[in-house]
Order: structure tokens, then C-alpha cells, then sequence
């Protein structure tokens, strides 16, 4: 079976290699062996990366963004039009710009809870759009309305431009909870994957009344010295050192302090003031044991929370719930199950 699996993923680094492919100077090419730890759905992952990739002259900003766009819509076009309730587009107006959101509510929605949404894509790429089959899900099995935010993207609006949008974002949703379809009595809890995490838990820091948070992968200290930053280095497990350079080169400034709590949130200096908090985590990540560091410091300070490691899984499993349907819905199960204990 390995040998099989190893044979499909050689298709991704015959096409980065032989074609010299942008990717390239964010991989490390050497000879390697797929991990037998990858689950059926992370090969189909795999798969469509692999049928995606194409010849470029150039790492860019654009390059990625269209290559992310295309491996969310190729790898969730199955679900497209799935979603049972209704879905409406706003925008909020906040002191310095209009942000785009996408308002999700479930058939039978309940009121007395809403999710507030942020996703992934290493603060330079995604969208309302690229996420929006796992919203979709999100709100349909745990009957909530979600709102998914579209915050402004480094290089060309760095940070912290795409935190404060963030913010106040969320902060408008709290106040005027029943514009967005709940209670005014209703909870409110935010969620990401990945940079849409860390955006989560730095917002919880800074914005008033939130109940709960769900973090799904986040990189939550930008130090990176943690045991999975030196485990999974390999292209197969996506994020490797030199895409997070490269990730980190074109949101941050020169000079920007990134010890600031915002930043790398380990620091913050008063974590028992945070809500209660659920952790999705990938088995195969980079950014793995970030959650489990995270998750004692809030035990230490006895902040609720619980913890959730999705097995044989890389980065990035739980934005593609058509390629990842067992993972993801076992994932939002988790978040139905936690969000009940709110």
C-alpha cells in the first residue's frame, strides 16, 4: 500500500522538479518517502495538488492566491449548491474600510448562538469564497449562524491592518447581535483555521464578550522552536520553514516586534481572562504541538478547554471538506458537541 501511495505522490515533485516550478524555492526537493501515516483522504489531497500544479516563471503573491482559489474550488466543487439555508452578503462598514461578510443560517437555525468565522491562508491568501463549503457545513450540523469575514490580505494590507479589520468586525457583530439574526443574549464565539486561528485568540485578547473560541492549526508563537516545526519539513506535510518565511516576509514590516502578544499569543500576560477555547489539530503539522503548548497554558490558569488531534491528517485538511469528508465532519461533530457545553 505505501508503495502505492509513494508512487501517486511522485507526481507532485516529478511536476515541481521537472517543470522548475515557482514551488520550488519553498520546497525541499530532496528524495523522500510519503509518511505511512497519511490517511486515504490526505492521498486524494495530494492527488489534486498534483493535477493543479502548473509551469510559472515566478513565486508571487498572485501566483499563490490563484493556486489556492483553484485547489478550494477543484477540491470542494462537489458541494457546491449544497447548502440548505440561506446566505447573505454584507458589508460592515469600520473606521477605515468596508469588509465584505458572508452571513450563513441554517434551516431551524437556533439564536441563542452565533460563530464568527476567519479563515486560513497564511494572511496573504483565501477568502470568503475559498471556505465556504466548510462554513456551509459548519452552520449546517450545528445549527448555528456563522458569519465569515472578509479581512484585508498582506502583502498589500499588512499587518496590522487584516487584525484590526478583524476586530472590528467582531466588536460590530457583538454590539448589534440582532441585526445578524440571535438574541441579544446570544454567545458569541470566534473561530479560524490556521491564520484565521491565530487572528481568533489574538481578537479574544483585545475585543469584550466573547464566549468561547474554536482554533483550528494555528501558529500561535512565531519563535517556531517547538519539536513539529523540525518534524515536518517536508513538502507533504505543507507548511514547511520556507513557506512560513515566506508567509511572514510579506504580512510583517521590517521591525515589527513579533514577540508582541497579538503576534505570537503565548505572551499574552493575562490568559485566564481568555474563554473557553476548543483546539482542532492536525497529527501531521508543522504548527502541531503550538496547540498542545497552547492548551497547558490555558490549564494552568483553569480555562476551559479541550483538545482534538485528527490522525494521519496534514495542514489544511479542514478547509476542504469534499476531498477531507470524514476528517472535517468529525471535526465539525467536535465543534457541535463543544459549542453545546457553552
Amino acid at each position: 500500500m505505501l508503495c502505492v501511495r509513494a508512487r501517486k505522490y511522485f507526481i507532485i515533485y516529478l511536476l515541481i522538479t521537472y517543470f522548475k516550478h515557482p514551488l520550488l524555492s519553498i520546497v525541499n526537493t530532496r528524495r523522500f518517502q510519503m509518511d505511512s501515516r497519511f490517511t486515504d483522504e490526505a492521498i486524494a489531497y495530494c492527488q489534486l495538488v498534483a493535477s493543479l500544479l502548473q509551469p510559472s516563471n515566478g513565486l508571487s503573491a498572485e501566483f499563490l492566491r490563484k493556486f489556492f482559489d483553484d485547489v478550494h474550488t477543484k477540491g470542494n466543487e462537489k458541494l457546491i449548491g449544497t447548502f440548505t439555508g440561506s446566505l447573505e452578503e454584507r458589508k460592515v462598514t469600520t473606521k477605515s474600510a468596508d469588509i465584505p461578510v458572508n452571513i450563513y443560517t441554517p434551516i431551524d437555525a437556533e439564536k441563542d448562538k452565533l460563530v464568527i468565522y476567519f479563515h486560513g491562508g497564511g494572511w496573504t491568501l483565501g477568502s470568503r469564497n475559498t471556505h465556504q463549503s466548510i462554513v456551509n457545513l459548519a452552520a449546517d450540523l450545528t445549527k448555528t449562524i456563522w458569519i465569515s469575514v472578509e479581512y484585508r490580505l498582506g502583502p498589500e494590507y499588512r499587518y496590522p491592518i487584516w487584525l484590526d479589520d478583524s476586530c472590528d468586525v467582531t466588536r460590530h457583530i457583538i454590539e448589534n447581535k440582532e441585526l445578524y439574526g440571535v438574541d441579544q443574549a446570544a454567545k458569541i464565539g470566534v473561530a479560524g483555521d490556521s491564520a484565521g486561528a491565530m487572528i481568533s485568540t489574538s481578537i479574544c485578547q483585545t475585543v469584550k464578550n466573547i464566549d468561547f473560541q474554536v482554533l483550528i492549526y494555528g501558529l500561535y508563537d512565531f519563535t517556531r522552536t517547538a519539536p513539529s516545526y523540525k518534524e515536518f519539513t517536508d513538502p507533504q506535510y505543507v507548511c514547511t520553514p520556507e513557506l512560513l518565511d515566506w508567509f511572514i516576509t510579506h504580512t510583517f514590516d521590517d521591525g515589527v516586534d513579533m514577540k508582541d502578544p497579538r503576534i505570537s499569543v503565548f505572551l499574552n500576560p493575562s490568559p485566564d481572562l481568555l474563554p473557553a477555547t476548543l483546539f482542532i489539530v492536525a497529527e501531521l503539522d508543522a504548527l502541531r504541538d503550538d496547540s498542545f503548548a497552547y492548551k497547558e497554558i490555558l490549564d494552568k490558569v483553569g480555562i476551559k478547554n479541550k483538545l482534538s488531534l485528527f490522525k494521519g491528517v496534514p495542514h489544511g485538511f479542514f478547509s476542504l471538506p469534499a476531498i477531507y469528508p470524514k476528517a472535517c465532519t468529525q471535526a465539525v461533530d467536535t465543534i457541535k458537541e463543544f459549542m453545546a457545553s457553552i
